[in-house]
């Protein structure tokens, strides 16, 4: 996989997850370890029928970004934002700013 065309979006629990551009559209990008499998497993056909590759000195697998995943990344979303909007004590707004505070 050319790393060039490779975007790193970020990390769960350690676990690298990226995107890859296709032809028609892009592949999830994810780390063969737990957290992965658990990802593969919930946004995929399932590990065991989803593409693994190696880059670099590590394993991941390939999850097209289907119509289908589209929608349960949206569903995830959606719910990921209400569990955590409906707990009282954890939910914290910080407003950020370029600027340095006095």
């Amino acid at each position: 996989m050319p790393d060039e065309q490779y975007q790193l979006l970020g990390h769960v629990a350690g676990t690298e997850v990226g995107v890859q551009p296709t032809l028609d559209g892009q592949d999830l990008i994810v780390q063969h370890n737990e957290v992965g499998h658990r990802l593969a497993c919930l946004l995929g056909p399932g590990p065991e029928n989803g593409q693994v590759f190696r880059r670099g000195d590590d394993l991941y697998w390939r999850i097209p970004h289907t119509q289908r995943v589209d929608r349960l990344l949206i569903e995830l979303t959606d719910l990921f934002i209400s569990i955590r909007y409906a707990h009282p004590n954890l939910v914290q707004l910080e407003l950020q700013s370029d600027e340095a505070a006095p």
